[in-house]
């Protein structure tokens, strides 16, 4: 299989549907993505989530088309014997609600586009958010 480095940000009103998603996909490999919480504040309660780190190649392809992504968990519910639980319309609405970060950005320098990297921490702060530090 091969990977590729990703930081998704998905908001809490997706959360349950991309992480079951996710989890249909590839349970070995997707199981437990988006259980970082994050919120304007860094404080509780969370308004969006995170996975950061090598996903499966195959995810993110499918992440980036609610077309493929609906085929594909179609497929997974089929070989799972579960019944499909979403439209096309919704995977694009849950889609919507992603920001997706390969670990680079463009910006322009002295009015040349000029790609740079931007981990993890740069992209969350870049979208208003900060990591909850939850109490263990």
């Amino acid at each position: 299989m091969t990977y590729e480095h990703a930081t998704i940000v998905i908001t809490l009103s997706v959360a349950t549907a991309l992480r079951k998603l996710a989890q249909m996909l590839d349970r070995n490999e997707t199981d437990g993505m988006f259980t970082t919480s994050l919120s304007v504040t860094g404080n509780l309660p969370a308004s969006h989530f995170v996975s950061s780190g090598q996903v499966p190649k195959v995810f993110m392809q499918a992440v980036r088309s609610p077309a493929l992504l609906n085929t594909q968990a179609q497929a997974a519910f089929a070989r799972e014997g579960a019944a499909y639980p979403y439209t096309l319309t919704q995977i694009t609405a849950v889609l919507a609600a992603c920001s997706i970060s390969d670990g680079t950005r463009t910006v322009l320098v002295d009015t040349v586009p000029t790609v740079v990297s931007e981990g993890p921490h740069e992209f969350i702060a870049r979208l208003g958010l900060k990591m909850i530090r939850e109490a263990v």
